[in-house]
């Protein structure tokens, strides 16, 4: 029996998922109730995004057939944090610490739910007592390096990353985690190289592939700025960034309403709102929008998923009708209705690049609908306008149309944040 649990464990190890599972499956056969086996298979087939679900109802029966066994409360957490319900997984890692605890494994697992919940002092606090019981841990290494990033010690977080490459070069991890405090701190073009030697190593890198991506879409200087911002918004705790995101758009109402009572000040006050409003748009259709262009890098083409894919051939005609809008509006001496049409265009690409950035496919469903009926806006407005031979349907639709883009962003970014439900 013990031999069957040693060759299950080498084949996880291995990456080798179907043989380990079968194995597993072998020894439930002879002893269905065996926790520890259950506990592997569910860490098995957790690799697999779409049997979360099946993993998660697999560890949860693992703690119940075996409660004082560590490694189901382990499973367990692990499943939980794949989800991103952290809270969940944080409790069942403390199960598991409660009856081990000089786990460098679970120490790991801990630190990473006390990530997910931006809780960046405490997951590195936590990853170091991980590193006390296991000075080379990879797991707590790797999440050291990252975690230094978040709270802004770049300078810190390569050297670690370093330090840890040093001593496994042959773990894709490490050069996963090198690349990703490379790229966060500037330095894309090297992080380039540690993403495709990581991608070299474990092809199925999930943060490799995420990184690479980003990496090669920062060779543009608009790219690096919205990156940058990006960067610097993710580092402040969520009340901080919200704060900050909704001061932004109280100055731009304060200084419309100044422009309003002092004409004198528009010249200046107009291009500024201009300036905030494309900025904006660019932060929410910025990964989609240069995904279009990495599609015709020879390397870069290759990386995409079939969501980025969909979402590259939905913006790009957006935008590109958009500015035919334009165009045609000027040529014709009908600027205001080439506006019009440029900004409901440029307006639909922010809607599908939320959609289609959602993982989970029951959320895409979802917001596919709403991003039809938003849509459906200013056609509605249209026709009215058509029907009463007045422009103020249509007016009114896009401000309609205006609010619905806002409250779509900020509820989709919400929803992204929640844990996904069975």
């Amino acid at each position: 029996m013990s031999n069957r649990y040693e060759r299950s464990q080498l084949m996880l190890g291995q990456r080798r998922y179907e043989l380990a599972e079968r194995e597993l499956r072998g020894l439930l056969a002879d002893e269905p109730n065996d926790g520890i086996a259950l506990a592997l298979l569910a860490l098995c087939i957790l690799h697999a995004k779409e049997r979360m679900i099946e993993a998660s109802d697999t560890a949860q029966r693992a703690v119940a057939v075996a409660p004082s066994e560590p490694l189901c409360h382990y499973a367990l957490a692990t499943c939980y944090l794949q989800r991103n319900r952290f809270d969940e997984a944080e409790a069942a890692i403390q199960t598991s610490l409660t009856l081990d605890p000089h786990d460098a494994d679970a120490f790991a697992v801990l630190a990473r739910a006390m990530f997910g919940r931006k809780r960046y002092e405490d997951a590195l606090a936590t990853v170091e007592q991980g590193l006390a019981i296991d000075p080379e841990h990879g797991d707590c290494s790797s999440l050291r390096a990252i975690t230094l990033e978040r709270l802004g010690r770049d300078t810190e977080a390569v050297a670690a990353a370093t330090n840890r490459l040093k001593l496994d070069p042959q773990d894709p991890m490490a050069h996963a985690s090198y690349g990703y405090t490379l790229l966060q701190a500037g330095d894309y073009q090297q992080a380039q190289v540690a993403f495709r030697e990581a991608l070299r190593l474990d092809p199925a890198n999930e943060m490799a592939r995420a990184g690479l991506i980003t990496a090669l879409n920062n060779r543009s200087f608009l790219f690096r700025m919205v990156h940058r911002f990006y960067v610097s918004l993710s580092r402040l705790n969520g009340k901080a960034a919200f704060y900050l995101i909704v001061g932004a758009w109280v100055l731009m109402q304060l200084l419309s309403r100044l422009a309003e009572q002092y004409p004198v000040l528009q010249p200046v006050v107009f291009p500024i709102i201009v300036l905030y409003a494309m900025f904006v748009i660019l932060t929410w259709i910025a990964n989609p929008l240069f995904n279009t262009f990495l599609r015709f890098h020879p390397f870069g083409q290759h990386l995409l998923n079939r969501s980025q894919t969909w979402a590259s051939n939905l913006i790009a005609p957006c935008l590109l009708i958009s500015g035919c809008s334009l165009i045609i509006g000027v040529l014709c001496s009908d600027i205001w209705l080439g506006v019009l049409a440029g900004a409901y265009w440029l307006g639909m690409a922010v809607p599908i690049a939320c959609t289609f950035g959602m993982e989970d496919q029951r959320r895409r469903v979802y917001l596919g609908a709403i991003t039809v009926a938003i849509a459906l806006i200013p056609v509605g407005g249209t026709v009215l306008s058509l029907l009463a031979d007045s422009s103020v349907p249509v007016i009114s639709s896009f401000s309609w149309f205006a609010y619905s883009l806002l409250a779509f962003q900020i509820g989709s970014n919400l929803l992204g944040t929640r844990p996904v439900k069975a």
